[in-house]
């Protein structure tokens, strides 16, 4: 690409588009600098050799990518008058001492043919290297990579800037590279102002879920020392009446916390919080969405999907799509809403969805699973809520003991235990 196609990818966000020529031209100002260095010489001299490790962009990406993935990049010649595009490969092996050994049997392989995580990270690393570059502006780099990964990038960016002189401005939601830094880096924005911190302390406020609104919570989770993580405070509301239905106790010393991100940032929250409250257990509790459903294990509710879960944090999954997919009972519905029976299953049958006799079982059938539960009971028209005036809150009041799914009672027994121990 030329210079200006380069700049319009990534002023439109696509840096990643341009990789292949980033590293085309750093690859090809190393090869210059490396004759240049060699000539009149069988090879290049010790202490240039050093010098040209520690300062060139292609030497420093080279090493960086076998200290923490394990691999180098291979670009092959390029010429315009016969190659279409540039052909970059990844080679895995690893580093002893200086030197890069290849892992025998492996063949190289496209770079693109490797993982989102490690291209994200090679997109960001291999910009800040570049010396066209002089200071790098990051919004939120860390998406999508795995939180050891974002640390590393970001000790790797530090280390670029002072070896490379260069100015990196980051911001962020992580908690793992909020964690990691240091308090006196780190500008918080608040309003219409902005400073940086003057306490380690100050950055317990900055976490995933820690804001001023949630800061009444600390104190009392000190001392429950147990927490509930839901997407809504309305999920929390759903669970209170269900336990009150059975004739379960809800714990007193549990705190409800509201946080809409995956289990991996809230396991980050988590760790925070930990760190304050060593004591402190948690479950997670989030809806399934499109997430498939073999990574949710039947009997416990377990996210099978997270291979490293905290010895005292518990992860689960809804089977059920959403929340909402167990108050899908026509009976209780025309309960709550004083209508007959017959209407709400026709109702629900526009939908697409018919409710089989086993509602409440844990292997109800498919359809039951993946409906839409949230559409279909307070988003649009047709929703139990524009029709009958009932909320999924409504519904749960008026579900018999016996009509509460499986899940539900297998979470508010799991609740139940944590909260007991």
């Amino acid at each position: 690409m030329s210079g200006a196609e380069r700049r319009a990818m990534t002023g439109r966000g696509l840096a990643g588009g341009v990789i292949r020529n980033i590293l085309h031209d750093l690859h090809r100002d190393n090869e210059r600098k490396r004759a240049k260095l060699k000539e009149g010489r069988t090879k290049i001299k010790g202490s240039d050799l050093e010098k040209l490790r520690s300062e060139d962009p292609w030497e420093v990406l080279q090493t960086t990518l076998a200290e923490v993935f394990g691999l180098q990049l291979e670009v092959a010649p390029f010429n315009d008058l016969y190659h279409t595009y540039i052909k970059v490969n990844t080679i895995k092996g690893k580093l002893e001492g200086r030197k890069f050994v290849r892992h025998s049997g492996f063949r190289p392989r496209d770079l693109m043919a490797e993982g989102s995580g490690f291209l994200q990270w090679l997109s960001v690393y291999a910009l800040a290297v570049s010396p066209e570059v002089c200071t790098l502006l990051l919004d939120e780099p860390d998406a999508h990579l795995h939180p050891s990964l974002q640390s590393q990038l970001v000790e790797k960016l530090e280390a670029i800037g002072q070896r490379l002189h260069k100015q990196v401005l980051l911001a962020t939601h992580s908690t793992e590279i909020l964690r990691g830094a240091d308090h006196l880096q780190v500008m918080h924005f608040s309003g219409l102002g902005a400073k940086y911190l003057q306490e380690a302390d100050q950055k317990i406020g900055l976490f995933l879920g820690l804001g001023s609104d949630y800061a009444p919570k600390l104190d009392p989770l000190r001392k429950a020392k147990r927490l509930l993580i839901v997407e809504n405070l309305s999920d929390s509301r759903m669970l209170r009446i269900w336990a009150e239905r059975l004739g379960l106790a809800w714990p007193k010393n549990l705190v409800e916390w509201p946080w809409n991100g995956g289990h991996a940032e809230r396991k980050q929250l988590f760790l925070q919080l930990q760190s304050e409250i060593p004591e402190l257990k948690a479950l997670s509790l989030r809806d399934r969405d499109d997430m498939e459903l073999n990574h949710v294990d039947q009997e416990t509710l377990r996210d099978k999907s997270i291979q490293a879960p905290h010895i005292n944090m518990v992860l689960r999954v809804w089977r059920r799509r959403h929340i909402e997919n167990y108050v899908l009972l026509p009976a209780a519905i025309a309960r709550a809403s004083g209508r007959d029976i017959a209407e709400i299953e026709a109702a629900i049958a526009i939908h697409a969805l018919i409710v089989p006799a086993n509602f409440a079982a844990k292997d109800v059938a498919l359809a039951m699973l993946d409906a839409r539960g949230k559409e279909i009971t307070q988003k649009g028209a047709g929703s139990m809520r524009a029709l009958y005036g009932v909320s999924p809150e409504d519904i749960a009041k008026a579900m018999e003991p016996n009509e509460i799914p499986e899940d539900v009672k297998t979470l508010l027994n799991q609740i139940s235990n944590m909260c007991a121990d």
